[in-house]
Order: structure tokens, then sequence, then C-alpha cells
């Protein structure tokens, strides 16, 4: 059993860094060390990202306009020193929410687990 949650840890969360990274150093110019420690990962780790050897479902996030403005969003207050860590936390429990509410995540989590078919879990107002 892989409750959503976890789901979200091992794939969504990945993904999220992913295009923050990739905003961040195409979009903003910061080289791959500056935007590391702003995202307070390792240099390596956005290299993986930019290459697309790590967080591989930002295709889910890409087609969603809503999804990818807010990414957009946290990567430009990130390259601008607006976002704490904290706020940067809740941003993205914001983005987690978010696909929820889209239903973004349902076909991952029906291919991790069996007896989904008719699950409503997204669509319950529950707070991760």
């Amino acid at each position: 059993m892989k409750p959503l949650c976890e789901i979200i840890v091992l794939d969504v969360m990945p993904s999220v860094r992913a295009l923050i990274a990739k905003e961040l150093v195409e979009k903003h110019g910061l080289t791959q060390a500056a935007a590391a420690k702003r995202l307070g990962m390792t240099q390596p780790a956005i290299s993986q990202y930019r290459r697309n050897l790590r967080g591989g479902k930002v295709n889910i996030m890409e087609k969603d306009r809503e999804v990818m403005g807010k990414i957009n969003s946290i990567a430009e207050r990130i390259a601008k020193g607006e976002l704490s860590h904290v706020d940067a936390t809740s941003e993205f429990c914001e983005i987690c929410r978010l696909m929820r509410q889209r239903l973004l995540l349902c076909e991952t989590h029906k291919k991790y687990m069996s007896g989904l078919e008719n699950c409503r879990i997204c669509e319950k107002k529950v707070v991760c």
C-alpha cells in the first residue's frame, strides 16, 4: 500500500524541485551552484535535475498552467531572495493541494496501487 502522500514525496516533490531549478538557471540566470544553495541542495543534484535524471514526473505539471504558474512564481521569488525557507515550505504544500484539487495525481496513484478505480481521495478537502 502506498498512501498518496508517499507518492507525492517520491514523485511530485523531486519534480517540483527540478522545475524550480530549471527556472532558476535558465530564466533567472543563476549558476547551478547558486541555485543549489538557494534550494538547500547540492550542485550535482541540480545538474541531475537539469539532465532529467531526477524529477521524472515534470510532464504532469508542465501540462497544467495553474501549477506551472505557481512553480514559476516560487522560482521568481527564490531568485529575488523574497522567499524564506518557511514560506517555501508553505508554497510547496500549496502545489500539492493544487495538484490534488485538479486531480493530477490520480493516474500516478493508481499505477502504484491497485483497487483505486473508484477512489475519491483527491476530491476530499484533506490537508497534508
